[in-house]
């Protein structure tokens, strides 16, 4: 007898499947409007198997937000830390990388957007510091260059959710907005 069953996946896969799915979830709908049924259509699995892997929103939502704090930490405060005659320019250029990913940028504005719960809030606040303590803490940096990098980083990171990137060859605005800045 034939069964028409399929693979079983192992888990880490499907972690990495969910979180990708989540991303895209998330990052465009946030916290209160993405759904977990959708993430669950998206990978091709039941509802109550997601709930096996993660079991409420909330922490599917974190582990989300992880996952990107993880790439910015990865490929931007990293460029820094191996770059400590020029660490703010590598850490521009990783940053500029990561923006070209604007469910990235995405989630880490619906990050922002959900801190009205207290613990996502907590979250996001040590993120921010974590981030800001090690770019303050670069050769050379120190806490005014800090700021203005972090703010220059936000305000990009607004760019990219508005696709300022991909409009600019057309919307002379656009470009300018991209050029201007130290």
């Amino acid at each position: 007898m034939a069964t028409d069953r399929r693979k079983r996946i192992p888990i880490e896969e499907r972690r990495e499947q969910i979180l990708e799915a989540a991303l895209e979830e998330f990052g465009h709908k946030g916290l209160h409007g993405g759904t977990t049924v959708t993430i669950a259509k998206q990978v091709g699995i039941s509802h109550p198997n997601l709930f096996r892997i993660y079991p409420t929103k909330h922490e599917l939502f974190i582990a989300t937000l992880e996952r990107v704090f993880d790439m910015v930490e990865r490929e931007m405060l990293t460029a820094g830390e191996r770059s400590p005659d020029t660490p703010l320019q590598a850490m521009s250029d990783a940053w500029g990388g990561l923006m070209e990913r604007r469910e990235v940028m995405f989630m880490l504005l619906q990050g922002y957007a959900a801190s009205g719960d207290p613990t996502i809030r907590d979250i996001m606040h040590g993120w921010t510091r974590g981030v800001f303590e090690r770019i303050e803490a670069l050769p050379g940096v120190g806490a005014d260059l800090a700021h203005d990098f972090f703010a220059a980083g936000l305000l990009y990171m607004s760019a990219a959710a508005l696709d300022l990137p991909a409009r600019a060859d057309q919307d002379p605005w656009a470009a300018k907005f991209l050029d201007s800045g130290s």
